[in-house]
């Protein structure tokens, strides 16, 4: 197997023309705007990071470009909850995976409807809900914390799972748009180091949630996107010397377009790493380590020891989509706003993806 390109064949020209460098400034919104203008282009003006939620996703025309998804992991030092509600204009689906570090064990399932089918909202911070014969999810945002539910009927083994997730009082989460081109561009708002509380019942096996050592972590999806695409996602969320630790970083799918995913979120404060990352690691043997760094800055070096890898895929000629999302520990060094910070055994993961969609 070869690596990906480091860059989405969309932004191929401004690349060659030697137009896009690693490092730039981001512009920093700090006040609400609308993704798309009235004829369902991008609104430039949206273009940029936020500390909170400020974008208005209203998508609309772009037939089968459109991709819309709420994506969480609610992740502990031994399981990893995953639930996924996506409308990618060809299909609608909400897709349930369920991995236990120590047995190495997945249960999955997934649930297809047709696209639009879904009710998924504009904005970030609202209620979502799913059901069909073999899953019922919900999460019910109450204006600060969300209420977790969720009953799948696999052919394994069933799931049932009831917990909290809290979101403290002026925790800053990481918000972007990304620009490939007026007419395809991607929303994304990342959360972490949100503590959860509750259980999961996986055939009758009990896992804990405690907030301590569980955190979930959202990707909230919204754009139009070129057919081919793909990217790198890694995250780590703990505790790290008494310090709540939040790590989230990418590549590829950014490279070239002046925004990029990659930050540190640190007590609740969001630190931006404005440049693009060094990923290096071995798509032959996944299980060898991954290193993530920012060359210029230094906020990231850090090394990421797998532990389960997961692979996902769906190959339906026209469409086809899957990758690898590796599990295990964050180990090395981040640094921001003047300070150090060992990072030692980081829960967390690291993926490649492909899409054809």
């Amino acid at each position: 197997m070869r690596l990906l390109p480091d860059h989405l064949p969309i932004i191929r020209a401004p690349i060659t023309h030697g137009h896009s460098r690693g490092c730039y400034i981001e512009p920093e919104l700090t006040r609400s705007v609308d993704l798309c203008d009235l004829c369902g282009q991008l609104n430039p003006a949206s273009v940029g990071w936020s500390r909170q939620p400020l974008v208005h996703a209203n998508l609309s025309g772009h037939w089968l470009r459109k991709k819309r998804w709420n994506f969480w992991n609610w992740i502990a030092p031994n399981f990893v909850l995953s639930v996924t509600l996506a409308d990618i204009d060809y299909v609608a689906l909400c897709a349930v995976d369920f991995t236990d570090f120590d047995t190495k064990q997945t249960v999955s399932t997934i649930a297809v409807k047709p696209p639009g089918s879904i009710a998924l909202p504009e904005h970030v911070e609202r209620t979502v809900r799913f059901a069909s014969r073999t899953i019922e999810y919900a999460n019910a945002n109450d204006g600060g914390n969300l209420n977790v539910t969720l009953h799948v009927t696999a052919r394994s083994m069933p799931i049932a799972a009831e917990f909290v997730v809290t979101k403290p009082t002026g925790h800053e989460t990481l918000n972007i748009v990304v620009p490939w081109s007026s007419r395809r561009f991607q929303l994304n708002s990342k959360h972490n180091t949100l503590p959860c509380a509750g259980r999961i019942d996986v055939g009758g096996k009990v896992y804990a949630m405690h907030p301590e050592e569980c955190h979930a972590v959202q990707d909230f999806g919204r754009g139009i996107w070129p057919y081919q695409s793909f990217w790198n996602w890694g995250v780590g969320t703990g505790v790290q010397d008494g310090r709540l630790v939040g790590v989230n970083v990418g590549a590829k799918w950014t490279t070239g377009t002046g925004v990029n995913e990659n930050a540190l979120c640190i007590d609740g404060r969001l630190y931006k790493v404005m440049e693009d990352l060094i990923w290096s690691y071995d798509p032959s043997n996944w299980m060898r380590p991954w290193h993530v760094r920012a060359p210029e800055s230094k906020m990231i070096d850090l090394t990421f020891e797998p532990h389960v890898v997961r692979t996902t895929g769906i190959n339906l000629g026209v469409l086809r989509s899957g990758g690898v999302c590796c599990f295990g520990r964050w180990h090395g060094t981040i640094r921001f706003d003047g300070n150090e910070l060992r990072i030692q055994s980081l829960i967390g993961w690291a993926e490649e993806f492909d899409h054809r969609w």
